[in-house]
C-alpha cells in the first residue's frame, strides 16, 4: 500500500499510540486533508495495536459523507477505496464517487457496477475505454436493477465504435470551477456559474452535483436530465431549505419528488411533508401515505383545495371522518 512520507509520522509502527488515537479519532495533531485523513484511518485499522485498529475502524465509519466524497476525487491507493467502500457502502455519493475513480480495484468496481445507483452508469459512459478495458463492467450493470436500459443501450453503442482517437473530457481546473465546490465561496450569479458548467460531461456534472456547494446544487438540481438532478438530493451538504425548495416547487419532475420520499429524514419535516402533497407532481401514493401524520387543520386545508387532486381531497375527508368518529 502506498502512503504519502508525510504521513508516516502518524502511522508507523514507532509512532507512539498517543499520537496513533488523535489520528484513528479523526482529530491529528495537525490537520489532514480528507484523502490523507482517510487514507491514515485505513492503515490503523490494520495496526497491530488492537486499541488503536478499533478506534480506527469506528473513525472511518463515521468519518463525514462528504468529507469522504471529498476525498475519493482524488488519487488513493485502491485499498483505501476498497476499506471505505466496506464501511460506507449503503451511501450512493460514496459509491458513485468510488466507481468514477479510475484507481478502484476490479473487485470493488464489478460489485458497485451491480448493486450502486444509475449515477454510476452515466459516469462510466464518460469513461467508455474504461469499460472496454474492463467488460466485467458492463455485465454487472447490465445485471444491476437501478440502471435503465436506455444507459446500457447507450454504453453498447459507444463500445460498438473503435476507440475514441481524442483525450478524454478534462476536468475542469480553473479556480471558477473549483470554486464551486467551496460552500462558503459567494458566486456571481447563475448565468456566470452557467457558463463554468455548460461544457462540462455528463460524469463531471454528477461529481460537481455530489460534491458541489450550494450556488452548484442550486443549478444542477435544475437539469433537463434527471440522473443529473437526482444526484444534487445525494449531496452530502444539501441543507433541508433546499429539498422544501424542491418540494415546493411545482415544476419539480416526479422522480426528484419520488427520491425526496426515500428518504426518511427529511419526510420527518412536517414543511417538507405539506410541500410534497401539496405538489401536484408527487405521485398520489406518496402523497396520501404522507397524510397519515397531518394535523387536522391541515387535513381540512387539503379536504376543502381546488388546487390538489379530487383523491386527496376525499381521502383527507374520510380521515377527518374517523377522527371525528373517535
Amino acid at each position: 500500500m502506498k502512503v504519502k512520507q508525510s504521513l508516516l509520522k502518524y502511522i508507523s509502527p514507532e509512532t507512539p499510540e498517543e499520537i496513533k488515537l488523535k489520528v484513528a479519532k479523526a482529530q491529528p495533531p495537525e490537520p489532514l486533508s480528507p484523502e490523507d485523513q482517510v487514507t491514515a484511518l485505513v492503515v490503523l485499522i490494520f495496526d497491530k495495536n488492537t486499541l488503536v485498529s478499533e478506534v480506527a475502524k469506528k473513525g472511518l465509519a463515521e468519518y463525514p459523507v462528504e468529507r469522504l466524497v471529498e476525498a475519493l476525487e482524488k488519487k488513493l491507493d485502491p485499498l483505501v477505496i476498497k476499506k471505505t467502500v466496506s464501511l460506507h457502502g449503503e451511501k450512493d455519493a460514496v459509491l458513485i464517487m468510488a466507481g468514477a475513480n479510475p484507481a478502484t480495484d476490479d473487485e470493488t468496481l464489478k460489485s458497485i457496477a451491480a448493486t450502486g445507483p444509475e449515477e454510476i452508469a452515466a459516469v462510466f459512459i464518460d469513461e467508455i475505454d474504461r469499460v472496454r478495458a474492463r467488460p466485467f463492467v458492463l455485465e454487472s450493470l447490465r445485471k444491476n436493477p437501478n440502471v435503465s436500459r436506455l444507459i446500457i443501450e447507450e454504453m453498447e453503442k459507444l463500445l460498438s465504435l473503435p476507440p475514441a482517437e481524442k483525450a478524454p473530457p478534462q476536468e475542469p481546473a480553473d479556480e471558477a470551477a473549483e470554486a464551486l465546490k467551496k460552500e462558503d465561496h459567494k458566486g456571481a450569479g447563475e448565468e456566470n456559474i452557467y457558463k463554468i458548467v455548460k461544457d462540462m460531461s455528463m460524469g463531471q456534472k454528477i461529481k460537481l452535483a455530489l460534491s458541489g456547494n450550494k450556488s452548484a446544487r442550486e443549478l444542477l438540481v435544475k437539469d433537463a436530465n434527471k440522473i443529473i438532478s437526482i444526484a444534487v438530493l445525494k449531496n452530502p451538504r444539501i441543507t433541508e431549505d433546499e429539498v422544501l425548495k424542491v418540494a415546493n416547487t411545482k415544476g419539480t419532475p416526479e422522480d426528484l419528488l419520488r427520491q425526496i420520499a426515500r428518504n426518511r429524514e427529511w419526510v420527518k419535516s412536517y414543511s417538507i411533508k405539506m410541500g410534497m402533497i401539496s405538489n401536484p407532481k408527487t405521485p398520489l401514493a406518496i402523497s396520501i401515505k404522507l397524510m397519515d401524520s397531518l394535523y387536522e387543520n391541515d387535513l381540512k386545508k387539503i379536504a376543502k383545495s381546488k388546487n390538489v387532486p379530487s383523491v386527496l381531497a376525499s381521502t383527507a375527508r374520510r380521515k377527518l371522518d374517523a377522527k371525528a368518529k373517535k
